[in-house]
């Protein structure tokens, strides 16, 4: 992918950092805000295929959200890192992990050019 960068260079890939959450806006997507609740020390099992780390939480669940059902939620790994995960029953970590079960979700626009959703 060509993609501009800030400092006007052209031909770089996109970011795929765990401290960057730039690339996901290129994944396909469904426009959905989807409502989370947290578990403590819980943590949800099978990653997605292909998914890397998200390094905030709002970002993790934005692309899980757009992900729809190929999505569960998102679990915070003992490293701090976010990651999506398929799962939707959360279980006891002997890590310390914590996760956001995806829940109920609504249809919405997501304007790119203003950054918000209409």
């Amino acid at each position: 992918a060509v993609v501009s960068t800030q400092s006007g260079h052209y031909g770089r890939d996109c970011e795929d950092r765990t401290t960057s959450d730039q690339w996901f806006y290129f994944i396909p997507t469904q426009d959905r805000l989807c409502d989370y609740t947290y578990y403590n020390n819980k943590y949800l099992a099978g990653s997605i295929t292909g998914e890397t780390y998200y390094a905030s939480l709002g970002s993790a669940q934005q692309a899980c959200s757009r992900l729809g059902e190929m999505c569960g939620g998102v679990t915070r790994t003992s490293n701090g890192l976010h990651q999506l995960r398929k799962g939707d029953s959360p279980t006891q970590s002997p890590y310390g992990e914590k996760s956001w079960l995806k829940g109920d979700c609504a249809d919405t626009h997501y304007n790119y050019y203003e950054q918000s959703f209409a």
